[in-house]
């Protein structure tokens, strides 16, 4: 048995890598509304490039700030699905992150303060079936659904962890008077996202010239918003997700770069 309380029903945000093409996250809709029929269901997105920790993690902790206290955030990028990897929920300040423990969720939630981490073992809250290729469908899902229903304490889910899989972005290497960043993200409109905050990137600068070198090419400017720059023009922005990226007016900057994840890029200070 779960002890469930009347909480009012959490509500779920899915992000995966399942695509659209497929029923995959459509399934995993209709197992939650199996159990937890009046759970509001939010897709953040299904379109992680496959496999893709990185982008998945990005994703999430870039956007889970914005959904209310109590959400449970149901995330199945999963390249070791079937393996000895864990299946965990972490409960922090303000949310629960149920998912693979691949380092997916971590940055997420280590930035709203772990409060504890749950082994997911208990079957009594997966589907009767547990199949090796889809556990989104037959774990994570259920899982999500019962704690959005009103899981009084997610303790009975399984054993307590110390620790999970942790995930960190590309390290910024620093000197005096350069950083060398990495390229953690490309959006659908090309904008190229570096591993450096804004307020780091303030801090860094502090007025001063600079210039960022990506593949050759070297970029002098810096915006606050995309309608200060010429057409045509390659400029550093800081992005709606806090973290600096590289536009082009009106185009796809990772095209005219040929940039892609994981690319180097320089940024020096001129006036030292």
């Amino acid at each position: 048995m779960l002890n469930l309380v009347r909480t009012g029903n959490r509500p779920i945000v899915l992000l995966t890598d399942f695509g659209q093409q497929d029923t995959f996250a459509g399934v995993l809709k209709g197992v939650i509304a199996s159990i937890s029929p009046e759970s509001k269901v939010i897709d953040l997105t299904h379109g992680v490039n496959p496999q893709d920790i990185r982008q998945g993690s990005f994703f999430l902790a870039t956007s889970c700030s914005y959904f209310p206290k109590g959400t449970v955030f149901c995330v199945i990028v999963d390249p070791g699905v079937g393996s000895a990897r864990k299946g965990i929920c972490i409960e922090t300040s303000d949310y629960y992150f149920v998912g693979p423990d691949n380092g997916v969720l971590w940055k997420a939630a280590s930035d709203n303060k772990i409060k504890r981490i749950i082994h997911l073992t208990n079957k009594a809250c997966f589907l009767d079936s547990v199949s090796t290729t889809f556990h989104g469908r037959d774990i994570f899902a259920p899982v999500a659904a019962h704690i959005s229903k009103g899981l009084e304490d997610i303790s009975c889910l399984g054993e307590s962890l110390k620790k999970c899989v942790e995930y960190q972005f590309p390290k910024i290497e620093r000197k005096a008077f350069s950083l060398e960043l990495t390229v953690i993200h490309i959006d659908r409109f090309g904008n190229i996202t570096l591993n450096l905050e804004e307020k780091g990137y303030r801090q860094f600068i502090k007025n001063r010239w600079f210039v960022l070198t990506i593949n050759d090419v070297q970029i002098k400017k810096a915006f606050s918003s995309y309608s200060q720059a010429r057409e045509g023009e390659l400029f550093l922005i800081g992005s709606s997700s806090s973290y600096m990226e590289i536009s082009l007016k009106n185009s796809n900057a990772a095209k005219m770069l040929d940039a892609k994840c994981m690319d180097k890029a320089v940024l020096k200070i001129l006036d030292q």
